[in-house]
């Protein structure tokens, strides 16, 4: 598995901080509500599975296409500790691109007097075909750390922007 990993300090408290990024929306967006060159002009629909939206055993859907391809996956919370740590991994048989497989953690560590530290990562498989397998060595560390960077700039973003009445608080 190959991992990468980003870090951003946040001006706001780590239960503020964790309760934004616990959101499945917020943590998504990048990939929900903004098409973008990285996901090829494309937007995805997410959907929570289970009856409780956050949590350990939280179950999620990403579905739609790029290009014509359709990419379909589904990921649970495997760990979670309310305002510090959440993990979460694909399940089933994820229909991916230039990755077979993921687990994404993400935790957040107070710092003094009132900011957080947001680590996010991801640790993923390549595929197994030969043709994808190619392309996940060119692409799949590129593509995460671009949504890594993109969750921790608009948590960021948003967080800060509460303190300052004229900036957005929209993640885009």
């Amino acid at each position: 598995m190959k991992t990468v990993s980003e870090t951003v300090e946040i001006q706001a408290p780590a239960q503020e901080v964790f309760a934004h990024i616990d959101d499945i929306r917020n943590v998504g967006w990048h990939m929900t509500e903004q098409s973008s060159m990285a996901m090829m002009g494309s937007k995805l629909t997410v959907e929570v599975l289970s009856e409780q939206k956050t949590g350990l055993g939280a179950t999620y859907r990403y579905s739609g296409t790029i290009m014509g391809l359709t990419l379909d996956f589904s990921e649970s919370v495997t760990k979670y500790v309310a305002n510090r740590e959440k993990v979460w991994r694909t399940i089933g048989e994820p229909r991916l691109l230039i990755m077979a497989s993921y687990e994404m953690r993400l935790s957040i560590e107070p710092q003094p007097p009132s900011s957080s530290r947001l680590t996010i990562s991801i640790a993923y498989e390549l595929p197994r075909s030969q043709f994808w397998r190619f392309l996940g060595i060119l692409l799949a560390g590129w593509y995460s750390r671009w949504c890594l960077q993109r969750m921790c700039r608009d948590t960021k973003r948003v967080l800060e922007a509460r303190s300052r009445p004229e900036a957005s608080s929209h993640p885009g």
